[in-house]
């Protein structure tokens, strides 16, 4: 099952077990049509709470301005919920944020090869936040002499070109951001 990761438990809330979710893409509505999700809970945290795979069922969401108040099944307590903070919701894709035109699911970038003038820049490992946007992190060279590394390019339309989820590919329009 091709899962995405949706949320962050940022703490809890009340004395119910409910806990504060942040979602990763901004949007909140498509939270309501989740009937279950999988944490990314630690092992020791799960049999705590004697869950073993590590999918949670959601008896009741509340959506609010910046946030969403979300109760497991199970989690009744702020002692229980509290150990839920720091794990990340993961959901199957079609119960995830539906896309608009031009957008792409930062799980789709990962493992993508990065391009500029048709030469192989590197590997995106992964998509980071930074203070101003997303940041790429790419595995590879920044220049011929350069030793393979790890370094972060901006995701914002003045860097990045085409993006060819198929073909796995995304372009780099600018080499000098390498510099």
């Amino acid at each position: 099952m091709d899962l995405l990761a949706t949320g962050r438990i940022r703490g809890t809330f009340g004395v119910e077990g409910f806990v504060k979710v942040e979602s990763f893409s901004g949007e909140y509505e498509h939270f309501l049509s989740f009937d279950r999700v999988f944490l990314s809970i630690l092992k020791e945290k799960l049999r705590e709470q004697k869950y073993k795979d590590g999918w949670f069922e959601i008896e009741e969401v509340n959506l609010r301005k910046a946030d969403a108040l979300v109760k497991f099944k199970g989690i009744d307590n702020p002692e229980a919920a509290k150990c839920l903070t720091g794990s990340e919701l993961f959901i199957p894709r079609d119960k995830a944020a539906p896309l608009d035109e031009g957008e792409v699911y930062v799980h789709d970038l990962c493992n993508c090869n990065l391009v500029c003038e048709g030469t192989l820049v590197g590997k995106i490992t992964s998509v980071a936040e930074g203070g101003g946007g997303y940041l790429l992190e790419i595995a590879g060279k920044t220049s011929e002499a350069a030793a393979e590394s790890s370094f972060y390019v901006p995701f914002n339309k003045e860097f990045i070109g085409k993006i060819d989820l198929k073909a796995k590919t995304v372009e780099l329009m600018h080499r000098w951001i390498l510099e």
